[in-house]
């Protein structure tokens, strides 16, 4: 009889325990986190276990994508009302996404919080900024530099190049390089954007999009999509074709081309044993144009807050944890991609002490422009079915450009 009274009490109590666990985790508040996954994954469960730790009643539910899929569940979800409290949003989507009441302002949130947006570079805060109010925290950021292979340089007998570089100078350098044939090419100039015309275009001082409306009739637009084009006409260039049916960067990786303008995100890719020229590579500053400018285009994601969130001050507590001093001190030294938060980046750079990746830093400070971007997202299409004529060189420039201006209707 003893036992069995104490067996009942043991369940009563068994019981009372399990009904508290039960309401406790029915109380915690779910913070859902929608990210496209990759190799931050990591990182973000790390990050999950200290947040919540800090923060007992909140419990964040991570909600990976893939890329491919990435932005038709986040349009569905938008749609259908189920968007996750917090999500990544990139430069090309938040004019869109902010337009379309979707994204939680953030204003007031960083006013009252110990968040400085001029920690990180002003060209990323300008990026998640739409008519004049601050839509998302940049969590990462992309520049572009101009990768050389120094043995190929060697045997051309010329010198590497150096922030001081013109773009005559690359030019002078590509035709060296590319006569030392046995299908050797001095650079690739393709159709790139973002690792490619973007940058000389803000360089020229042109524009792509204002307002709505479009710079592809600005002969600065046109002369920083010229220079390339003429990089193939002068033949320094494998051709549109070859570096579509095998990437420029590939192409660097088997030492076939001097120099390239990469992204520094593409140093995992130079820096592998898959790489045959990895020892022998360096990057440097873009270089300057006609005008005595140099510009690049700056890139990278940021974390935005629904706008239909249940727990704004949660999901607002979260964003600014990954944009904090202690998340950004884990990101670093990952080696995957570069802090948005400046006084971390140097841990991106030190896991590849080979590279002179410090002018990517340089370039977000000092010559960064906005990724173009605009609520028409038809403008993207029509630039590259029309411009990649161009690099084909089946048409003109300006032709190319005049008929990107005629399909916008302007």
């Amino acid at each position: 009889m003893k036992k069995l009274v104490k067996m009942l009490a043991l369940l009563l109590v068994m019981s009372m325990v399990l009904g508290l666990a039960g309401t406790a985790a029915a109380e915690d508040i779910e913070i859902h986190y929608a990210f496209w996954h990759g190799a931050l994954e990591e990182f973000y469960n790390q990050c999950k276990a200290d947040f919540e730790a800090a923060h007992p009643g909140v419990k964040i539910i991570l909600e990976p994508t893939s890329w491919d899929e990435y932005w038709t569940k986040l349009e569905n979800a938008a749609t259908g009302g189920s968007i996750a409290d917090v999500f990544h949003m990139n430069g090309v989507n938040i004019k869109k996404y902010a337009d379309g009441g979707v994204l939680a302002p953030l204003d007031s949130l960083i006013a009252n919080s110990g968040i400085d947006l001029n920690n990180y570079p002003a060209a990323m805060n300008e990026m998640y900024n739409f008519n004049g109010v601050q839509y998302g925290i940049p969590m990462d950021y992309d520049t572009i530099g101009l990768w050389y292979n120094k043995d190929l340089f060697d045997k051309a007998q010329i010198s590497y190049p150096t922030p001081e570089w013109t773009w005559d100078d690359m030019v002078a350098a590509a035709k060296a390089i590319t006569a030392l044939g046995d299908g050797i090419y001095g650079i690739a100039a393709n159709y790139e954007e973002q690792q490619g015309f973007y940058n000389t275009v803000f360089a020229c001082d042109g524009w792509f999009v204002k307002d709505e409306q479009f710079g592809f009739n600005d002969e600065n637009t046109r002369a920083g999509i010229k220079c390339w084009v003429d990089l193939m006409e002068a033949g320094v260039s494998p051709s549109e074709q070859s570096l579509e049916e095998n990437a420029a960067y590939l192409q660097f990786m088997a030492g076939k081309l001097g120099m390239i303008f990469s992204g520094d995100w593409v140093v995992t890719e130079y820096a592998s044993p898959e790489c045959s020229v990895s020892g022998v590579i360096d990057v440097t500053e873009l270089p300057l144009m006609p005008n005595g400018k140099r510009a690049t285009v700056i890139h990278g994601k940021a974390n935005c807050i629904s706008a239909t969130t249940a727990h704004p001050d949660e999901a607002f507590a979260w964003v600014s944890y990954l944009a904090g001093a202690e998340a950004n001190e884990k990101l670093g030294p990952m080696g995957v991609t570069i802090t948005s938060y400046l006084a971390y980046s140097d841990g991106f750079f030190e896991k590849y002490p080979q590279y002179n990746m410090k002018i990517y830093s340089k370039a977000a400070a000092e010559y960064a422009y906005v990724y173009p971007s605009a609520l028409n997202t038809e403008w993207t299409t029509y630039m590259w079915e029309e411009l990649v004529k161009a690099f084909s060189l089946q048409i003109s420039v300006d032709e190319a450009c005049s008929n990107i201006m005629t399909r916008l209707g302007q």
